[in-house]
């Protein structure tokens, strides 16, 4: 179980970040098309964004990294497990690479002095922002209640945890929700980490 710790870890790690530096971004969702323009006409802001926009593609491919290491010794389960933790990294994936590409074009253009194209900024960091908070969370909630719902795999106490976690990424309109899935994450790999073999039916 110490390899789907490790792989829990590195999801931990790299969704936070990556949450963190997408924060102003994901936060502007329906703002108007001239609050994108002064948003990405920072430098730094769009360089601190396609940080995070990668961070958070390489977390979706962590989080299917830690979904098979989770079921590496179980049968039971392990397809709805590996399904869910796709689709969630999907999600995450497509935000991502949606939330990237306008800062990501502005700041070629401005290396090439070409004209970055201006009101349709507006609309992929938005689409983005909906890949990450439906197309991502959704599945993302399947996910913690599939592994909180398999038997002899976390602690009681834990497994009860993953219900409102998984009720709040349901309507993870903003960062602070999503967070609850690193939160989650991190202390399912602590406990694996502690429990090197399956947790016996039961544990407290």
């Amino acid at each position: 179980m110490k390899g789907a710790a490790k792989a829990g870890g590195v999801f931990v790690v790299l969704f936070t970040c990556g949450l963190v530096g997408l924060g102003d971004l994901l936060g502007s969702f329906a703002d108007s098309d001239h609050t994108f323009v002064d948003h990405f006409a920072d430098g730094g802001t769009r360089a601190k964004e396609i940080a995070g926009s990668y961070l958070l593609v390489l977390a979706g491919a962590s989080l299917v990294w830690f979904a098979i290491a989770l079921t590496a010794a179980r049968d039971d389960r392990r397809t709805p497990i590996i399904i869910t933790a796709s689709l969630a990294a999907g999600g995450m994936i497509v935000a991502g690479l949606a939330l990237m590409t306008v800062p990501l074009s502005i700041s070629f253009a401005d290396i090439s002095n070409d004209t970055p194209f201006g009101a349709a900024q507006a609309v992929l960091p938005q689409f983005g922002s909906v890949a990450l908070t439906v197309g991502a969370m959704l599945p993302a909630a399947a996910f913690v209640i599939v592994v909180a719902r398999t038997p002899s795999l976390l602690p009681r106490w834990l497994s009860l945890a993953g219900y409102p976690v998984a009720a709040l990424l349901l309507v993870a309109l903003a960062v602070a929700p999503m967070l609850l899935l690193s939160i989650w994450i991190a202390a399912v790999s602590v406990t694996l980490w502690r429990h090197d073999t399956p947790i016996p039916l039961g544990h407290p």
